[in-house]
Order: C-alpha cells, then structure tokens, then sequence
C-alpha cells in the first residue's frame, strides 16, 4: 500500500504535535480514503502519521510519532482490544449498554463500536475505516459478550444508505432490552437515533433518579423515555413524557412496563417540544433537546434557540424546583452554552447550578480536541 507523505501547514503543526486528531481538506491529498500518510512540517521533520479521509477531514490523524511500520491492521485491533478491556472495568454493576470505542477518544477517529448486551453496533463516520472493516470485526469477534456484529449506515458520505448491515455471527434481533444500573430499556438498532439509544445520558438518567423522589415531573424531548423511566423508578409522584415522534411514546410506555410501572399512572404527550408549554407548575423540568445546529454558520442560531427554549419553559418551574437540561449540539462550547441557559432564565426568579457534567467515562475525549466535547448537563434549582 503506498504511503504519501503530506505536508502540514504552519498552523495545523502544533495541533498535530499536542494530539488533535483531524486535517481539513485545505490538506493537499493525492491518495484514496484510508491510505497510511506521513505528516511532516515546512523542514521535512516528521511530525506524525494517519491515514487519508474524503470530505472535510482529510486526514485521521493516529499518533504524533511516526512508527517503522505503518500497520494500520494492527493498529485498529490493539486500539479496539485495548478499549474494551478498559469498559470491562467501568461496569460491575450488571450494566450491559456502554460505548466500547469512542472514536478520537480511543485513537480511532471516526469509528464508534458500542455494546447494547450481545449485539455489538459499529457506525463508521469515516471513510477511511471501510477498507478496514473486516480487520474491525476480527477485533470485535474476540470480544467474550459478543454474538451479533451489525453495521449501522446513515452516514451519508461513507454509507449513504439506512438500517442494518450483518458483518458477523448471529443475525440482531429488530429490539434489545438492556440493562443499565437495573433499569430496563428497550433497543432498537436499525431504527433508534445514534447506534440505538443515548448511552452518554447514563449518569444523567442515575442523577435524575436519585432527585425525583415525590417530584411532578415533565421530560420535554423524552425519545424513549429513559429519563422519564430513572424518574418514576426514582419515586417522582408522575412522569409526563413529551415528544414529537407517536412511535417515540409508545416506546416510553413500554419502557415502563419493561421496568414494572405502570404507564397509566403516568402521562404521555405527542407535540412539538419548542411549542409545548406544561399545565401549571412542575418540580422537575427536564429539557434534552437534539443537536441544533450541524454546521459552524449555525452555532449562533443554536444559542438563539437555547435561549428562548429555557425563557419559555422558566416560569413553569416551582420554587425550589429543579431543571434538569442537557445539550448535544457539538458547535457549541460549554460556556455558550451555560450562558444561553442563563440568560433564558434571567427573568424567571433566582436560579443556582447544583450540579454540571460532561461526556461519561465511556465516551473519552482527547485533550486538545475541543471537537469531541459535545455533551453538556446541568441541574439547576429555582430559588425564588
């Protein structure tokens, strides 16, 4: 396989020297996705390695020094090997839903491999890695709880197709039931967002459970209702569960069932989240939007649109009450996005930040990649 030597500009070294894990397509690349390349600087020192990409990375950036062989094979399956070894550590607790790989975080940029019990899902947002999808499912194959390999598409510019493709093993059933910190959701792999659910809202579903104890609460944004599940688990007096999507709130409801609660007892909304307003005061709010802006032109519309969310929705909070709200929209900074919340409840009484968190230990992000740190969560409590 021919290696291509690139040459870095001025401005692109010192990342590339720290660790960030991306060229732009003002890189000069001659040759096709997932070709092994040697960075270097104006002098000719070398400075890193990678591989080739399409799109607007041009080039996944693997280490800042440059080994005597370019084996990426190898590469992939230590990474991956070393990846799921370390999750074997984090979850002792009967969890069977966890990311397995998390793309920049485990040095493999672009690839995600994520555990829903014995189906293992890879997403590819990278190119580059196709070409290499055999050496992946080598990899994933040893894994002990493995028995189903699937392949979710829905990247446009490396699939451009949807669903499931089979890689390995068993056929995956259409809906998985995993277990998270013994509560019960629902899977569903080739139809749920992401690889099939939010797994990077686990602490924040925990969080939500321990302080909804005799709470009213509404989940705006619900999805399949993992929040609204950790509330009534967590002893909140009811749950209303609000989403745009029919077949989203018919999920939620047997996601209660699944965990012995009673959907009844409970309510279950199908509206536009942006427009909907609750029936009077609430003790718990949560506000989980998806991501509001896909590109850099829109970050400012985003903040626009957090905003004016939380203006809307402050005045039904109950003093001493408490939000929970979270953002995924990765073109966003932390600080944008806390100041967005502050300034949409400004003028809904005094308010204080109990708690903040980011990304969960299974979702690392590398340092100096700004990039990858997309999850934000804060709990706040209305005082006045």
């Amino acid at each position: 396989m021919p290696v291509e030597t690139i040459k870095v500009p001025d401005n692109a070294v010192m990342p590339v020297k720290r660790g960030h894990p991306w060229l732009f397509r003002d890189i000069p690349v001659q040759s096709e996705a997932g070709n092994p390349c040697i960075l270097v600087d104006k002098m000719g020192e070398q400075i890193g390695w990678g591989v080739t990409d399409v799109g607007e990375i041009r080039v996944r950036v693997l280490d800042n020094k440059v080994p005597r062989s370019l084996d990426v094979p190898r590469l992939l399956k230590d990474r991956i090997r070393r990846a799921e070894e370390l999750r074997t550590r984090f979850f002792l607790d009967g969890t069977n839903c966890y990311r397995v790989v998390n793309g920049e975080g485990d040095g493999i940029p672009g690839l995600i491999i994520d555990r829903y019990d014995w189906v293992c899902v890879v997403r590819i947002y990278a190119a580059a890695w196709v070409r290499y999808l055999d050496d992946i499912v080598e990899a994933i194959e040893k894994f002990g709880w493995v028995g189903s390999i699937v392949r979710k598409l829905g990247v446009e510019r490396v699939d451009g197709s949807k669903g499931l493709e089979h890689l390995s093993m068993a056929e995956a059933p259409e809906t998985v039931v995993v277990t998270e910190r013994q509560m019960k959701l629902l899977v569903q792999p080739g139809k749920g967002q992401k690889t099939g659910m939010f797994i990077d809202q686990r602490e924040h579903r925990d969080l939500v459970r321990q302080w909804s104890a005799g709470r009213m609460v509404e989940n705006l944004f619900s999805y399949h209702g993992g929040f609204s599940v950790a509330a009534a688990l967590g002893g909140a007096a009811r749950v209303v569960s609000v989403d745009i999507a029919p077949q989203a709130i018919e999920d939620a409801k047997e996601n209660f069932r699944l965990n012995g609660l009673d959907p009844d007892h409970h309510g279950f909304v199908v509206a536009d989240c942006f427009a909907y307003r609750p029936k009077g005061k609430v003790d718990m709010l949560i506000v989980d939007p998806p991501s509001l802006a896909k590109g850099a032109r829109s970050a400012g519309a985003a903040r626009n649109a957090y905003r004016k969310l939380h203006r809307n929705l402050a005045d039904h909070v109950s003093r001493d009450g408490l939000m929970a709200s979270a953002s995924c929209t990765a073109r966003m900074t932390f600080a944008d996005w806390t100041r967005a919340v502050e300034e949409g409840l400004v003028t809904a009484g005094l308010w204080s930040w109990l708690w903040t968190s980011q990304a969960p230990v299974d979702h690392p992000t590398a340092m100096w990649h700004p990039e990858g740190r997309y999850l934000k969560f804060g709990l706040l409590r209305r005082r006045t």
